[in-house]
């Protein structure tokens, strides 16, 4: 059994376990200069990059999510081969110090995507919702990869201009562009099986919004695949908490994770793995 297929399995587990159970924890690898929330400080070199994820691993994190391109609103986007010098070297000391560890990578890109995965990465985790690259469904169809799908409009330049923060109904809206990115996927090879959805908090959406879909995320259910939560420090929580330091913002993040765990989410990606655990822990999951 693969790494994806073993780490997706240990998701239907916990549903069938009948009850709520504690999520898997992506730690998250900034491998930008320009990260929102540390500013480049695990880059200086792949061995700083593996120091750090191998204490999130001791920290507890089941997983890994690498990014080499900041998708923060208003970034600018960088090269295909920059991205991939930033992300290799890493991604390559991580995989050969932790066989076993599910790793995935956060790029809209295609071609980073294609030099990653054949590197040893098992999933991407593709912001744009398969919207940026029209090849990234089947270049993760030919590795036989796992796909995290995310709600997203526009680009990380223009996902926060007024246009783009109009819906008729949040809920449904966000819906219907996931099943319909899934099926693009599938139509392109992805096993449908390896598919977890990301409702996108904090990408083209207001911060009464985000709030929304950590309050709602329940009724995501109904899609039928597992949720995969990104809200670690976003910049909404430092605004709606007076929190303007994102690193001073885990605690707040852990309170809002614990309505996540309560709906049921299955994966959560988090800067600090050791206080998301603590609380969440703590709270029964």
């Amino acid at each position: 059994m693969s790494r994806s297929d073993r780490f997706f399995e240990s998701l239907k587990n916990t549903a069938r376990s009948g009850k709520l159970a504690r999520p898997r924890l992506f730690g998250i690898l900034n491998l930008t200069p320009d990260s929102f929330s540390d500013g480049g400080a695990h880059t200086a070199s792949p061995e700083t990059s593996l120091e750090f994820a191998a204490q999130m691993v001791a920290d507890g994190a089941d997983a890994l999510d690498l990014g080499a391109e900041s998708t923060r609103p208003g970034s600018d986007a960088v090269s295909v081969d920059e991205e991939i010098r930033r992300l290799l070297p890493a991604l390559k000391l991580i995989r050969a110090r932790f066989p076993d560890l599910f790793l995935s990578v956060d790029t809209r890109k295609a071609d980073v995507a294609d030099a990653a995965l054949a590197a040893g990465a098992d999933c991407v985790n593709d912001v744009s919702g398969l919207q940026f690259d029209p090849r990234m469904a089947d270049v993760v169809a030919a590795h036989h990869a796992a796909l995290i799908i995310m709600h997203m409009r526009g680009t990380p330049e223009t996902m926060q201009s007024p246009e783009n923060l109009v819906y008729d109904d949040l809920i449904a809206d966000i819906s219907t562009f996931l099943l319909d990115a899934v099926k693009k996927a599938v139509r392109a090879g992805v096993d449908p099986a390896r598919i977890m959805l990301d409702p996108g908090v904090g990408f083209s959406k207001t911060d009464e919004q985000n709030m929304a879909l950590i309050h709602r995320a329940a009724e995501f259910r109904k899609l039928g695949f597992p949720l995969f939560y990104g809200i670690s420090r976003k910049g909404f929580i430092g605004r709606m908490y007076g929190i303007p330091c994102p690193t001073d913002r885990d605690e707040a993040t852990a309170q809002l994770q614990l309505d996540l765990c309560r709906a049921g989410v299955e994966a959560l990606r988090v800067h600090n793995v050791a206080v998301t655990l603590r609380a969440i822990t703590a709270a029964g999951f």
